[in-house]
């Protein structure tokens, strides 16, 4: 039996194919994201890298849509089936996937524009710059600050007494200058005699400062700002430094450097804002283009799942109308197509089975007269034939003399040719008149192990094997003509094996329970390893009258075969020269007992 394989859709590969889209979706996101992220940086690798892959990646896709394409146009050529439908649903995918994306990216390109537009004109640019001049007046009034207060004449006065009272002298600070955070005084020797404040701005390293005097520089400290202050004065008739700071506020420098970078990517987007635009919209091209290639790509796979069914239907349709019965169509869907294929199947099965009958029954009929007539034809002169030899055999026996070297050889091969005219017309005639079988429930290997007996009794030294047979096996059939299958079965495999090769000759029975369509059938497989059966006569064996045997009389497959059909059931067999012969016959099972 040929087989088309309608394999229904391939879930695993458009699978893939759709998670490869969706992970294209989530890249494209990233990489917009960085290129957005990067724009004003002329010289970002990443916006290299992304434009590298999205050139190369849609050229790529571009390469497999032109090979779909030219092997659609060799199968238009070459008047394929489904090319045409084929055609028509490609381009309805593809034009469907441009409906789609092309209102989406002209929708998207004039949202970013506006967008942009909008950003530009609503005074955001007034804002940022507002808000970074804000902050560098508050900077420089703290600078200010600390500078008029390390050079106040009264810092003398106000720190009188910082050995003897130094909190009185911190409360007394804060009172003139509630802006100073901490004050820290070293005398000659390089030694701490006063801080006072928060401990975060305390110095730690004098040698480093010590002979510098002004606005020192600023450090940053986790998240705050230090600005200090020094300077040097007269107190108490010593002289003293004195480190004047003020810690801004946590974030104040993070947040005025968003204020500058924000200032300046506004700056370059109000400036390149057209070459903004443009740069966006080609990105968003080059990015979308490789969804929309993979969208097409899939639609050359989806319509070929779509048309395989249709087209292995119309391909099997076609052998069947050129005579061929043996073309099935294999489906691992379980959708409406698979169904259609499983009913195609079965009408197939029903056609393939109503034809072989038909044929067998026009060649049994045909047989039957063939049968008829050539008893009415032989049986005639088989009597005078026969009385006439037994008289002249007689008539030797009376008078030896004369005929004696001649007449009895002559006498004995004519009594047995009609011998075995008469054995022929005796097979002639129960093939023409084999009964209906009467089926009833019979277990395989109880036949067959009776006339495996039978043979073993006539003293064959073939071995005959039958554990290949489970006990619980039934078939429904006629007992009498299913011993009649086994036993011409069994005699042709052993006048199969040279009789020189008897003892090493073996013949094994295998009974199996095997599925077709919704019928359960057993599988009965006789097998030798006799001399096999030439090709020439491969297609002829079941032919009646059909014998490479002296002694055969071509009617014994005839029967089986005949027998076979009237239970239902199939036989078919497998040959090779010099190897043996296996045949395979198909009976709707009975239950099984136990």
């Amino acid at each position: 039996m040929k087989l088309l394989k309608g394999r229904g859709f391939k879930h695993s590969g458009i699978f893939a194919l759709l998670l490869f889209i969706i992970i294209l979706i989530v890249l494209v996101l990233v990489f917009s994201q960085q290129i957005l992220s990067n724009i004003s940086k002329l010289s970002s690798s990443a916006n290299l890298i992304a434009l590298l892959v999205a050139i190369i990646f849609p050229l790529i896709l571009l390469i497999v849509i032109l090979y779909n394409i030219i092997n659609l146009i060799r199968e238009r050529t070459q008047k394929k089936p489904g090319v045409h439908l084929k055609i028509k649903l490609v381009l309805f995918f593809a034009l469907i996937a441009f409906l789609a994306s092309g209102p989406q990216a002209l929708l998207s390109i004039n949202f970013i524009k506006s967008s942009i537009n909008f950003w530009l004109k609503a005074g955001i640019g007034d804002a940022l710059r507002g808000g970074l001049s804000i902050s560098l007046d508050y900077y420089q009034s703290k600078v200010d600050n600390l500078k008029m207060f390390n050079k106040s004449r009264a810092i003398p006065m106000l720190f009188n007494g910082i050995t003897k009272n130094p909190d009185s002298v911190w409360e007394n600070i804060r009172n003139i200058n509630p802006e100073i955070s901490f004050v820290q005084i070293y005398n000659d020797e390089g030694n701490e005699v006063f801080f006072r404040g928060d401990k975060n701005g305390k110095l730690k390293d004098f040698a480093a400062v010590h002979n510098r005097t002004g606005i020192l520089p600023k450090v940053e400290k986790q998240d705050i700002s230090i600005l200090r202050s020094i300077g040097k004065h007269t107190i108490d008739g010593k002289t003293y430094t004195v480190i004047a700071g003020i810690i801004l506020p946590a974030y104040f420098n993070k947040n005025a450097s968003n204020l500058t970078n924000s200032l300046e990517t506004f700056n370059q987007l109000n400036k390149y804002n057209r070459l903004f635009i443009y740069a966006v919209s080609i990105f968003y091209f080059l990015f979308t283009l490789p969804i929309l290639l993979l969208v097409i790509l899939l639609s050359f796979i989806l319509t070929d799942e779509l048309l395989r069914p249709i087209v292995d239907l119309e391909n099997a349709t076609r052998r069947v109308a050129e005579g061929d019965f043996s073309f099935r169509i294999l489906s691992r869907s379980e959708d409406e197509l698979a169904i259609l294929i499983s009913s195609f199947n079965k009408m197939i099965g029903e056609l393939s089975t109503s034809r072989e009958k038909l044929v067998h029954a026009e060649k049994i009929a045909a047989w039957q007269d063939i049968a008829q007539r050539l008893a009415h034809e032989i049986r005639n002169p088989l009597t005078p034939i026969k009385l006439s030899a037994q008289r002249i055999l007689k008539k030797y026996k009376s008078n030896p003399e004369d005929l004696k070297n001649i007449l009895e050889n002559s006498v004995t091969a004519i009594v047995n040719e009609v011998d075995n005219l008469d054995k022929l017309l005796k097979e002639f005639r129960e093939f023409a008149k084999l009964p209906n079988p009467h089926p009833v429930m019979v277990n395989v290997k109880e036949v067959v192990e009776e006339i495996a007996g039978m043979f073993r009794s006539l003293g064959e030294s073939i071995t005959i094997e039958t554990n290949g047979i489970s006990d619980k096996i039934t078939v429904k059939a006629d007992p009498a003509q299913i011993k009649q299958i086994f036993s011409n079965l069994f005699r042709n495999a052993i006048q199969s094996i040279d009789e020189s090769m008897r003892t090493q000759g073996v013949i094994s029975v295998i009974a199996d329970i095997v599925k077709k369509e919704d019928i359960q059938y057993c599988r009965i497989q006789i097998r030798d390893n006799g001399s096999g059966i030439d090709e020439e006569y491969k297609d002829k064996i079941f032919n009646p009258y059909f014998t490479t045997k002296k002694q055969g009389t071509g009617l014994g497959l005839s029967i089986v075969e005949r027998i076979v059909f009237d239970h239902n059931g199939h036989i078919w067999f497998e040959s090779k020269k010099g190897v043996g012969t296996t045949f395979f016959i198909d009976l709707p099972h009975g239950e099984i007992n136990g």
